[in-house]
């Protein structure tokens, strides 16, 4: 029997559990697909691949000309450009900004995206080149898709997504990879 205090404890985390809120997830994963896609490809189209794009926003931020709100930052941007990581870095932002994209549009490995994108978003604030309000915002939305992380996927490519139980359902024999299912008689 449950008890009185658990009931609005379970209203508050139903649309975090609950596949009927997937259509809710859905719109947010696209919604955030599309700021991750417009960033990662504006990069790739600015040439951060062929050049060294970071080096001098990185020198900008190790000599105190961004307002880092923190005052180890400009210390860990100085060492970035100092060791050569910022042309690695130039490599790794956008192509990690558009799988972000593509695993929030298609609903597969959101955990990981979206802990991705969160440090993506934290590093850019850290530097002083980002505006809270907007990353700010772009952070909290991303940790509700972590909090709903068993049903965001359900509207997906995802593990536990429709299409899987709708192909179960229409072939009993097959199991997730096509084979018997073990067990089943």
């Amino acid at each position: 029997m449950r008890s009185r205090t658990s009931r609005p404890l379970g209203l508050i985390s139903w649309p975090f559990r609950s596949t009927v809120t997937s259509p809710v997830w859905l719109v947010l994963r696209i919604y955030l697909a599309s700021i991750w896609m417009q960033f990662g490809v504006a990069k790739l189209k600015g040439g951060w691949l062929r050049g060294d794009a970071l080096e001098a926003l990185l020198e900008a931020v190790a000599e105190g000309q961004t307002p880092a709100p923190f005052p180890f930052y400009p210390r860990v941007a100085e060492i970035l450009v100092a060791t050569g990581m910022d042309a690695i870095l130039c490599i790794l932002i956008p192509l990690a900004e558009v799988a972000v994209a593509t695993a929030f549009l298609t609903g597969v490995m959101l955990v990981p995206a979206a802990i991705c994108a969160i440090l993506l978003n934290l590093n850019l604030i850290f530097a002083g080149v980002a505006s809270v309000n907007f990353d700010g915002r772009i952070i909290a939305l991303q940790l509700l898709l972590l909090a709903a992380w068993r049903v965001a996927g359900y509207l997906g490519l995802g593990k536990r997504s429709w299409w899987r139980g709708w192909w179960n359902h229409r072939h009993p024999g097959a199991g997730s990879r096509g084979g018997p299912i073990p067990g089943a008689t």
